[in-house]
């Protein structure tokens, strides 16, 4: 995971950045490095996680990206309780 948020109420969320190399061999996707991914996933949920995945691409051009993770973020702390809807 490439980070962990700890919540109130023992609430866990993952955050995952994506590159081509979770999801890819060289240039050629591969169903089996996906499954892999996928697998990891289930196994984060089942142990009670929340994972939010991100790909690599999003976050290509700094200004973009810089409205993305604000806009998810404000979303996440608003549904968890942190924020109110006014504040973002």
């Amino acid at each position: 995971m490439d980070f962990l948020m700890l919540l109130r109420g023992r609430r866990r969320l993952v955050i995952e950045i994506d590159g081509q190399h979770h999801y890819a061999e060289g240039d050629r996707p591969s169903p089996r490095l996906y499954a892999d991914m996928m697998r990891e996933d289930r196994a984060l949920r089942m142990d009670g996680y929340e994972v939010y995945r991100f790909g690599g691409h999003e976050f290509r051009d700094a200004r973009q990206a810089r409205t993305e993770i604000q806009a998810f973020f404000g979303r996440i702390l608003t549904s968890h309780g942190y924020l109110d809807e006014a504040t973002v």
